[in-house]
């Protein structure tokens, strides 16, 4: 996929996130923003199969098995999100995914990220996962090996500082990481998001997909979120 593609369909999308284990802030939290960026449809049923992106552009197709109802998106779009909440703060859910053809350029502050955007971008599955567990500020969890798919990949988990304040970054976002034409491609909704990065090689390419939620989000929505994500498969 492209990432104007992208772009187009995730426009308004930010996201930020809450570290597990990191400090409070007496700070106030910066309003969360919106996640969707199209009409959402209704919730599905248990067991239906949805199309977070296809194939027909060329890209990676990624489908996933939602377990239960609750979670909505458009077919195609990208993202599932748990309703009520989408994937705001403090109590949403939601997959996001990236199959992007460029290469992914892991900011080296995910606050400063326009004037820290590394030169030589990540390629490889173990080059993502590196340059994601040196930003700083973002408690990173120590990164696992995973198949899904029955493909091999990595595991990692990242939050955002519970004192972020999004209006001291640039633009006033908080990011992960931009691709080629896209900046900030990842970029975070609010204060108490945690972020799953399950990073796959799909036969030389990378697909990455993101469980988002938060420490208070019901832990039902949780786990349905972890057997989305176990379930994906690619094509």
């Amino acid at each position: 996929m492209k990432a104007t593609k992208l772009s187009s369909l995730l426009m308004g999308f930010l996201v930020a996130g809450c570290a597990t284990g990191a400090p409070a802030s007496t700070r106030t939290p910066e309003p969360a923003q919106t996640m969707s960026p199209a009409p959402s449809t209704s919730p599905g049923p248990a067991g239906r199969t949805h199309i977070l992106s296809d194939s027909s552009d060329g890209g990676v197709g990624i489908t996933v098995t939602m377990p239960a109802s609750g979670w909505s998106g458009e077919p195609g779009a990208w993202f599932v999100e748990w309703d009520p909440d989408g994937a705001n703060p403090p109590y949403g859910a939601a997959i996001v995914v990236f199959t992007v053809d460029e290469e992914f350029y892991v900011y080296g502050d995910p606050c400063s990220w326009s004037s820290t955007r590394p030169d030589t971008p990540a390629t490889t599955v173990d080059e993502l996962v590196a340059a994601l567990a040196t930003q700083p500020s973002r408690n990173p969890s120590a990164p696992e090996d995973i198949t899904v798919g029955g493909y091999a990949g990595k595991k990692i988990t990242l939050h955002v500082p519970d004192d972020a304040v999004f209006s001291a970054c640039d633009e006033g976002e908080f990011a992960s990481f931009g691709v080629a034409g896209e900046d900030p491609a990842r970029y975070h909704q609010g204060p108490g998001q945690i972020d799953e990065m399950w990073i796959v090689d799909v036969n030389g390419r990378i697909a990455l997909l993101d469980g988002a939620y938060y420490a208070d989000t019901p832990q039902s929505a949780v786990d349905e979120l972890h057997a989305a994500l176990g379930s994906a498969t690619f094509d």
